[in-house]
């Protein structure tokens, strides 16, 4: 089981933490049992099957719009959204 903060408690900032420290990310058999939000489960489950729909996903689909990023002149994938971008 992964503590995540000094009292156990879940925040963004403790998991953003973690994930920066932790070479792999979470494999999807641990991801159950840390203890936060089912929420947070189920969105970190679905970004790392790459499933979020990013431009890049929607484009698969055979989306007609922009892969671009609004702010950057990058294609919108999840790396680039949730990682690179530093407007996100």
């Amino acid at each position: 089981m992964m503590k995540l903060n000094q009292i156990w408690l879940f925040s963004v900032c403790s998991l953003y933490l973690h994930l920066i420290d932790t070479p792999p990310p979470f494999l999807h058999t641990n991801l159950w049992k840390i203890r936060i939000p089912l929420k947070i489960k189920i969105f970190l489950w679905f970004l790392q099957r790459s499933v979020i729909l990013t431009k890049d996903n929607l484009a698969r689909k055979n989306w007609k719009g922009s892969q671009k990023c609004i702010c950057y002149n990058m294609n919108e994938i999840i790396q680039h959204l949730f990682i690179d971008c530093p407007f996100a």
